[in-house]
């Protein structure tokens, strides 16, 4: 059997360089007080060694540990699933590692995660929090905290989101400029903070046009979107518009619609918050509000590496504006 390689210590450099570990620890820091000839031949060691600064050690002794942790409710979501892939390059630019950690939306499981990470030494957390998020898990934590998507319940954490009221508010005018009278909005969780913005988006306009309000807000899976919008099919209770709140609602929503026998946008016209893969293929493309995921993941990024290097943030919240996508499922030309 081959010996087993050891990884390479700061003293393994320090003998390869001819120096001492204290003059190692200072180029790893930075290379102050360090003469030119010491820094290369240290550099050189380093490279001919291969070796890497242990981190957790480094962290010990109150440096930073070059990770940040990242909690999201799911990685199936294709909104959460690119806002990490936009925050990885963020933290790669920046030389840290992103540790990725799902709560399911669970308050009890975002604290077991968040307690996991705090045990790893992160530098930091970008988190998308749950509704019933409590506060108490960061009271150890020692580190900044930047939530996305949502701000986190009854606290002023810096925060990154989407104009979701402006988002729903224009889905709905544009059905009811289509001539809509009877527009069902399907929505999930009910508590959570973007559900609550978009409902109140939608029940605004369909008011303020006086048409009635049709509200379904505990659609959480294909079954659960079939027995919500099954009863306005046929009879005096039928709909002539659907407005869904989320990608996997108007999936649902559209299969329930196709496999019903329902003309889309003849009989049924669809609007949706979230652009989803495929929206823009199907028969007839869906219409659609566009968040820009990757400027909220990226902007939540830099707000966080923001707090690092200068011990506080300068904006509380940033909220981005998004786009309604015009295409044949609302009855309009699709652009």
């Amino acid at each position: 059997m081959k010996p087993k390689r050891s990884v390479p210590a700061l003293m393994d450099v320090a003998r390869r360089a001819g120096v001492g570990a204290a003059t190692v620890s200072r180029v790893i820091n930075g290379g102050q007080n360090v003469s030119a000839r010491r820094l290369a031949a240290v550099q050189q060691a380093i490279e001919e060694l291969g070796y890497h600064p242990n981190q957790a050690a480094r962290s010990l002794k109150g440096a930073r540990t070059k990770t940040i942790g990242l909690v999201v409710p799911s990685v199936a979501d294709p909104f959460f699933s690119a806002a990490a892939e936009a925050i990885q390059e963020v933290a790669r630019g920046h030389g840290t590692l992103l540790l990725l950690a799902v709560s399911e939306n669970q308050s009890a499981r975002e604290q077991e995660q968040v307690a996991s990470l705090i045990q790893r030494r992160i530098d930091g957390l970008i988190l998308a929090p749950s509704d019933g998020a409590d506060f108490s898990m960061f009271k150890h934590a020692g580190f900044p905290v930047v939530c996305f998507d949502r701000p986190f319940p009854g606290q002023d954490i810096p925060v990154v989101l989407s104009d979701n009221y402006a988002g729903a508010k224009a889905a709905t005018e544009h059905l009811v400029k289509a001539g809509r009278k009877r527009i069902l909005c399907l929505s999930g969780d009910p508590q959570l903070f973007t559900s609550k913005r978009r409902v109140k988006g939608y029940r605004d306009v369909v008011r303020a046009a006086g048409l009635p309000y049709l509200a379904e807000v505990s659609v959480q899976d294909h079954e659960s979107a079939v027995a919500a919008l099954t009863p306005y099919l046929s009879g005096r209770s039928r709909i002539d518009a659907v407005f869904s709140i989320k990608n996997a609602i108007t999936v649902s929503a559209y299969k329930i619609l196709r496999d019903a026998g329902l003309e889309v946008p003849k009989m049924v016209a669809i609007a949706a918050y979230d652009d989803f893969e495929l929206a823009d293929t199907l028969d007839p493309p869906i219409c659609v509000v566009r968040q820009p995921v990757v400027g909220i993941a990226r902007r939540a990024a830099e707000m966080l590496f923001e707090a690092l290097d200068r011990g506080q943030v300068q904006t509380k919240m940033v909220k981005m504006e998004v786009e309604l996508i015009h295409r044949a499922s609302c009855g309009g030309h699709s652009r």
